[in-house]
This record gives structure tokens, C-alpha cells and sequence, in this order.
């Protein structure tokens, strides 16, 4: 599948873990385990669906790499649409230092099989995942942005090995941000951000979708 050029700032820091599948965990993204010996193959995504976590879930957006970012009616889109869901089950769209967004994200592979992903296991203390095989992330075309939280960091509560899931918000506060199936998503400040959803293998990137834009309104 086509690359984008916003995700050549992750294959340029991870070119050495695309050849072999290794680790790097100097890089800032990489699991941190070490062995540096995963050989389980390269998946590729037939399609992906992005939903919110609340009740009633609900299907935002779909990705494929013929018709691109349709939504639920499939419409194109650019944007992802209200992508915040509150108790209440009504969407919103996100606003400065406002509420975050909780996302399932699933990828499906060419056969149109569900790819597996859930968490084995967590930390009590620093809330750290063990993933499955696969897991979802997502990554901002400007790996500089301030738009939403970002900055991959390990838990400061973490052994060296840790894994970097966690970004330390605008205010000071650490949030795990990767979650195995799914995703949380900080708006931090008015603007408008480009993100690609990540088909994660242990410890790089196997594909991803095109780029779509989150939009952040100003504080309420």
C-alpha cells in the first residue's frame, strides 16, 4: 500500500524495524522488549473502522484504499466527524483542552477478516498495556504538534523496558493514550491536526490508513 509522506517521519526512526521487525526503544515508539526477534509476517489492511467507545457505539468513519474516508452513510470526508461521545450518548466535536475522545479502531486485512487485537494484560499501578500480536495507534503528520497531546513517553512509573503509550499532556498530567483496541485522542488548542490510524505489530508499523484531519474548535 502507498505511503503517505506524513508517515515517513515514523519509517525514516523505525527503517531498521521495518527490514527486520526489531526493536528500537530509543526511538520513542518502539515496546521497549528488547529481543528484537519477532517474525510473524506483515499484514495489510483491506479496511478500517473507527467508532466511539460509548452507549450506543457508534461507526465515525471507514478508510479503504480504493474509496478513501467515507462516513457512516458513506459520504467522502475529510474530517473526522464529533468525534467525542459524552454519557449521554450524544457527539460532539472537540474543543481546546476539552473532553477526549475514546476510539475503537479495527482493522480488517484483504480477506476481510477482523484482525485480533486486546490487551493481555495491565499494569495496576501506571495502567501500561501488554497488546496481542496486533494492536492500533495512530500518529499526527506533524510529529511537533501541540494541537493535540502528544510526545510519546514511557510511564515515569515504568521499568526501563516500558512501553511508550503515554503522552504528557499541555497541564502536566501523563495519559496513556494507546489502549490495544483502541485509542484516546487530547485536544489541546484550536487548530486543525492530520492523523494516520497505525496497524501496530509489537513493535512497528505493518500499514495505515490516508491521513485525516481532527479538528479542534475554540474552548467553551
Amino acid at each position: 500500500m502507498k505511503r503517505s509522506y506524513g508517515f515517513l517521519f515514523l519509517v525514516t526512526a523505525l527503517v531498521f524495524l521495518l527490514a527486520a521487525c526489531g526493536d528500537d526503544p530509543e526511538n520513542g515508539n518502539g515496546d521497549g522488549d528488547g529481543d528484537g526477534d519477532h517474525d510473524n509476517g506483515h499484514e495489510e489492511a483491506g479496511w478500517v473502522d473507527i467508532s466511539t467507545r460509548g452507549n450506543p457505539a457508534t461507526l465515525l468513519a471507514r478508510w479503504d484504499g480504493n474509496d478513501g474516508w467515507q462516513d457512516a452513510e458513506g459520504n467522502s470526508i475529510s474530517a473526522l466527524p464529533t468525534p467525542v461521545q459524552t454519557e449521554d450518548g450524544s457527539l460532539h466535536e472537540f474543543t481546546a483542552d476539552g473532553p477526549r475522545a475514546s476510539l475503537t479502531v479495527e482493522f480488517y486485512n484483504r480477506d476481510g477478516e477482523l484482525i485480533e487485537m486486546g490487551t493481555e494484560s495491565r499494569d495496576d499501578d501506571t495502567r501500561e498495556r501488554e497488546c496481542t500480536e496486533f494492536s492500533a495507534r495512530y500518529f499526527p503528520i506533524d510529529n511537533e504538534t501541540d494541537i493535540l497531546a502528544w510526545g510519546l513517553i514511557q510511564h515515569p512509573d515504568a521499568d526501563a523496558d516500558g512501553s511508550f503509550q503515554f503522552v504528557e499532556r499541555a497541564n502536566g498530567d501523563v495519559a496513556g493514550i494507546f489502549h490495544c483496541d483502541h485509542v484516546h485522542i487530547y485536544p489541546e488548542v484550536e487548530g486543525q491536526e492530520d492523523i494516520e490510524f497505525v496497524l501496530w505489530h509489537f513493535d512497528h508499523g505493518d500499514d495505515q490508513t490516508d491521513p485525516i484531519t481532527i479538528n479542534v474548535g475554540a474552548a467553551e
